[in-house]
């Protein structure tokens, strides 16, 4: 190939394609209107890849956070309050819950993955059972349990 007929392959991946979306628009932060917009313009990408693009997303869209203690107890308190005062979001919130508890039961499960991630996932895990149990009693029930396992933000 001559320097002038080559070709520029451009790899554009869904990520970006969820970047330059919201940038044409001039979102900063992505709530129900945004997030409506996003899933309808762009069907083939996933709800977790429009989360992991970067962009600032309200809950229940943004998911659950669960890298550590501390954002999976805000992500859920966050779902209390679109729980108690959407109930046509109730299941929508429900399912989001329960995707990260699956995540987090196979990660507790899961050889790969050392001990102490294990315990800390199977806790996740169980935090999550009682959101599901009942979401309004939730932020009363993790703060007698920070106070029984001790308020650190990893177990």
């Amino acid at each position: 190939m001559t320097p002038t007929s080559r070709s520029i392959i451009v790899r554009i991946t869904k990520k970006s394609r969820v970047l330059e979306f919201a940038s044409s628009r001039g979102w900063h932060a992505v709530g129900e209107a945004e997030w409506a917009a996003l899933r309808a313009a762009l069907p083939d990408v996933s709800e977790s890849t429009i989360r992991a693009a970067g962009l600032e997303i309200a809950a229940p869209w943004k998911g659950v956070a669960q890298h550590s203690l501390d954002e999976l107890e805000s992500s859920l308190c966050e779902l209390t309050v679109v729980y108690g005062e959407r109930p046509e979001l109730h299941r929508y919130c429900r399912d989001v819950v329960i995707e990260a508890r699956a995540r987090a039961l196979f990660a507790s499960r899961s050889q790969r993955v050392d001990e102490e991630k294990r315990r800390l996932k199977a806790e996740m895990a169980e935090w999550m059972l009682v959101w599901l149990g009942d979401p309004a009693m939730f932020p009363v029930w993790v703060e007698l349990r920070r106070a029984k396992i001790g308020n650190c933000s990893t177990t």
